[in-house]
């Protein structure tokens, strides 16, 4: 078959098939059809079955008409059935379309319980360049998939000149839930943390250890002597070896000398002793000095259970060394510290 004789055999099939025949017939004219048959197909975009609807979109890409695309293409954005979504958006995306409709449909698909959906809505804010809209946009930090909320935070970082994005992404870091909070918080630059002080402190009682993470990494760096008296009770209440790990690598960082009593209960932990004998060399008391002889000579503590950094490091005092403890949690440090929201 020539390809008139293909596109007359699609037209005759698009319209007196059955529903499976109109899509392949759809598919089809995607592939050999001209600028003028995407028409064609802008017309069957409201038939009643959807892998027809699904065809329409696909074919529509093909053809590459952004004009045909534009006025059928943000309303199956919408469809009923995910996969004429699917493709859709695809298309959108080929088709470069933009302007108001294109952009509130992959504002809606933000939204979409489905994954490819929502990472196609990314892809095609990202190349217009604009948020969609920046409550669902910032949402999506906390999404569970890595490459939903991975392109989520690469687009917020782009636009983050934008006054509506900027306020959201603010507003997260105050009030957002577990994963988004912290990333939130991991976006903005350490000049925004005393503005955030308040609702940093009360990030400190979260449910969310990660979330008592980042906020005691963003604390620890403020020298009012409020933020230290916040820190030091959150230790002293801490049951999370992980989140007393960062409070007391905070902590050792400004020779809290408060650390000693928490230090040594957690001295002894797999993860947090490492942290707790480098906040009691640095905070150089003689009650942090007991502590550490004694534990460096307590042959119950040899081998692993030493604490870490004994025999090496700065000396302290006659004799006890320790080094500052390697970060066990790189995802929970606040990047965005260097500056740039």
């Amino acid at each position: 078959m020539g390809s008139e004789q293909q596109i007359a055999f699609f037209l005759r099939e698009l319209k007196d098939g059955d529903a499976w025949r109109r899509a392949a017939a759809a598919k089809g004219l995607g592939r050999v059809g001209r600028d003028e048959h995407a028409w064609m197909l802008v017309a069957a975009a409201g038939d009643g079955a959807p892998e027809v609807r699904e065809a329409v979109a696909a074919g529509l890409g093909r053809l590459g008409v952004a004009e045909a695309g534009r006025t059928v293409l943000p309303a199956l954005m919408g469809d009923d059935d995910p996969w004429v979504r699917r493709r859709a958006s695809r298309a959108a995306i080929r088709l470069g379309l933009d302007g108001p409709a294109a952009v509130d449909a992959y504002a809606r698909l933000l939204r979409d319980p489905d994954r490819h959906l929502r990472i196609n809505a990314l892809d095609g804010l990202g190349a217009l360049g604009v948020p969609g809209h920046a409550p669902a946009l910032v949402a999506l930090l906390g999404d569970p998939d890595p490459a939903v909320w991975g392109r989520a935070r690469a687009l917020l970082y782009r636009l983050r000149r934008d006054p509506a994005v900027s306020a959201e992404v603010v507003r997260t870091a105050e009030q957002g839930a577990d994963d988004a909070h912290v990333r939130a918080l991991q976006l903005l630059p350490g000049e925004w943390t005393e503005r955030l002080r308040d609702a940093l402190v009360t990030g400190l009682r979260d449910a969310s250890a990660e979330v008592r993470i980042a906020v005691a990494a963003r604390l620890s760096d403020v020298e009012a002597t409020r933020t230290r008296d916040a820190l030091v009770g959150a230790l002293e209440t801490e049951r999370d070896a992980d989140v007393a790990a960062s409070l007391l690598r905070g902590l050792g960082r400004r020779s809290e000398e408060r650390v000693t009593g928490p230090a040594t209960r957690w001295l002894g932990d797999a993860v947090a002793g490492p942290s707790a004998a480098y906040a009691l060399g640095t905070a150089g008391t003689r009650a942090a000095t007991v502590v550490l002889r004694t534990a460096v000579n307590d042959p119950a503590r040899g081998g692993r259970r030493r604490p870490a950094g004994a025999g090496r490091g700065p000396a302290l005092s006659k004799g006890v060394t320790l080094s500052s403890p390697a970060r066990r949690r790189p995802t929970a440090r606040c990047h965005g510290r260097s500056g740039a929201w």
